[in-house]
């Protein structure tokens, strides 16, 4: 009996043992791991696609009135005019009485020149300015009197420098508003009809605006102050009067980008200059001198500049003078222009 007693233990623990051992193909089944949460892909940054190279176009599009912009630039200018009936006018354009200091009559002359100006300017500073300007000038005068000797002849040479300072008042992309103040200097040969033989001041107020896009508005207002000038005698006893005199300078020039494109733009411009003389005098026919104080002349200028390959412009154009008092009838410009 004891004896199967104990065989019924041993078969219970036995049962028990096998009951508590997993079952072999339960073991081979692997319980899922939970899925790890992969982490999302940074999207590729895309890159912006690459701007054209525009070209970068300077503020002033006039050719005869001078740019309020304060850049640094270089620029070459030349000048063809024809049919000048008063180059003595004032000694604005060459100095009276055949270049002498003083005198007793006047030749009155009427002439053909051309001149070219080699400009530079430097802004070290976003509002402010240098520049110098040298001239090379040539005349041939076509009607000379037989009176009053030295007569005037065909030449050319170096004309009266000038240099100045611009400072900006206001200097944005839209708008500009600028002080000029330049000085001529008499490095020409007033009696060969190369410069007036007197030192002058010219201060200017020069004003841009960007009216849209295409458009743009340009004005000047300055004054030309000589300092000294030749006398001029009516008679031998008589007092001297100074043959220089203030001459004021006004102009508006609208402009308008007629084709825009990434390398290039060509923008016609209209300009209107007129001058006012104060005072001095001039050569009229006779040999005779008498004031010039009170005329007005107004000039009609029609051009276009063609601006290319970042800062470089060049700029066409023809002035024409629509009152009966002129400097000059016709003048033909071109220039280069470079802006750094």
């Amino acid at each position: 009996m004891k004896v199967f007693v104990r065989l019924l233990v041993l078969l219970f623990l036995h049962a028990t043992l096998i009951a508590q051992q997993p079952d072999a193909k339960t073991s081979q089944i692997q319980t899922p791991q939970p899925a790890q949460k992969q982490k999302p892909q940074a999207a590729k940054k895309k890159e912006p696609p690459k701007q054209l190279q525009r070209t970068r176009i300077d503020a002033s599009m006039v050719g005869y009135i001078d740019p309020s912009a304060i850049q640094t630039e270089v620029r070459i200018r030349f000048d063809a005019g024809f049919n000048a009936p008063r180059p003595d006018r004032a000694e604005f354009f060459y100095a009276g009485c055949n270049g002498s200091s003083s005198c007793f009559g006047g030749v009155q002359r009427t002439l053909n020149f051309q001149q070219l100006y080699f400009n530079g300017e430097y802004a070290p500073l976003k509002h402010f300015s240098g520049f110098v300007q040298v001239p090379f000038r040539w005349v041939q005068p076509f009607f000379v009197p037989n009176t009053g000797p030295p007569t005037l002849t065909s030449g050319g040479g170096i004309s009266d420098l000038q240099a100045g300072l611009k400072f900006g008042a206001i200097a944005t992309s839209a708008r500009n508003l600028t002080f000029e103040v330049g000085a001529d200097f008499p490095t020409g040969n007033g009696a060969n009809g190369l410069g007036t033989n007197h030192y002058s001041i010219e201060p200017k107020v020069l004003f841009f605006q960007r009216l849209s896009d295409r458009t743009a508005f340009e004005a000047e207002a300055g004054d030309s102050h000589p300092i000294g000038g030749t006398l001029y005698y009516a008679t031998p006893s008589s007092s001297p009067r100074t043959y220089s005199g203030d001459v004021a300078m006004y102009g508006v020039g609208p402009s308008y980008q007629l084709v825009a494109r990434d390398n290039y733009r060509i923008t016609p411009v209209f300009e209107l200059v007129s001058w006012h003389v104060f005072g001095g005098l001039q050569a009229v026919p006779g040999s005779t001198v008498q004031s010039a104080a009170g005329i007005n002349i107004l000039n009609a200028k029609l051009g276009a500049r063609l601006s290319f390959l970042n800062g470089n412009s060049i700029y066409a154009g023809y002035g024409r003078s629509v009152t009966s008092d002129v400097w000059y009838k016709n003048l033909f410009r071109i220039e280069y222009r470079h802006v750094f």
